[in-house]
């Protein structure tokens, strides 16, 4: 914890993959001796950083997990964790990305691939249909339309690949 003793009096503290930092249920602690001995922060630690004679006012911490169910309810309690915010996969918004990626705006429209904007909604239609709902992530999504990002058509028929 001596991290958090450290940081500014105002800042925004990341803590990335706390289910694999060590910080899973309790029962999990008692028998990996190793993850224990290695973690510089606890589950007993942490909390105490939340909300406990250590916690900060004007911190904002964030935390990250692939894994919420693997974590010990008392980490993630109201009071501790004041919001919530879960990432879900993508569905309707892959028509959105189609647009981030391929619709120009008036600064760019002189570049040498010209889409018109009847053709992008076209084609954003056509690639959000064939997106299976709840499969991929956002960043996967998006991550297939920059490999065609000079090809609407290319990311079309990339999808049914």
């Amino acid at each position: 914890m001596k991290l958090f003793s450290e940081l500014p009096p105002h800042c925004i503290v990341l803590l990335e993959d706390v289910d694999a930092a060590g910080m899973g249920h309790r029962d999990d602690f008692d028998t990996d001796q190793e993850n224990k001995a290695s973690s510089a922060v606890t589950l007993s630690g942490l909390p105490n950083v939340l909300d406990g004679v250590s916690s900060q006012e004007g911190w904002v911490l964030v935390m990250t997990t692939n894994h919420i169910e693997h974590l010990d309810e008392a980490l993630i309690r109201s009071g501790r964790a004041d919001k919530k915010v879960h990432f879900q996969r993508a569905d309707k918004i892959s028509s959105q990305l189609f647009h981030t990626v391929f619709k120009q705006t008036p600064d760019h429209k002189e570049s040498k691939h010209e889409f018109s904007d009847e053709m992008i909604e076209r084609h954003a239609d056509d690639f959000a249909s064939k997106v299976p709902d709840q499969v991929f992530s956002p960043a996967e999504v998006l991550s297939s339309l920059l490999e065609q990002k000079n090809s609407p058509f290319g990311a079309v028929t990339g999808v049914e690949n």
